[in-house]
């Protein structure tokens, strides 16, 4: 987990403290809606580009919604993993898949086929919501 010494600025330090309050996707839009809420002021740019750093550190991970608006959520790089996003309340709960591991075998003994990278998400509702 990052230290404080490590975000350039008081506002990089709340936009990741954001991500990590919750363990659901969010837009730049909501974060910063979030943070306007907690009387933070930050311009909507540095959400931008403080997520994207986040992103590129490794601690949030990327989705692309249905609309094409780009969403973060704070993920610890330990393994691969995905998730199971609750479509009631957004919550986002880790999934370890070591069956996707035996496809992959597949697609290279099958036919040939590397894989490189691959993602996965499983839409329902949690305990909470159903």
């Amino acid at each position: 987990m990052a230290t404080r010494s490590e975000y350039a600025t008081r506002p990089r330090e709340r936009i990741a403290g954001v991500l990590r309050g919750a363990r659901r996707f969010f837009s730049a839009a909501e974060v910063h809606r979030e943070l306007t809420a907690q009387h933070v002021r930050v311009a909507l740019s540095t959400v931008y580009r403080t997520l994207e750093h986040l992103r590129e550190k490794g601690e949030a991970t990327i989705r692309v919604d249905d609309t094409g608006e780009a969403t973060y959520m704070f993920c610890e790089p330990a393994q691969h993993h995905h998730h199971a996003i609750c479509n009631g309340c957004g919550r986002v709960e880790d999934v370890d898949c070591s069956a996707v591991e035996q496809f992959a075998d597949s697609l290279r003994n099958l036919h040939g086929f590397l894989l490189d990278a691959h993602t996965m998400e499983f839409y329902g509702r949690c305990a909470a919501c159903r």
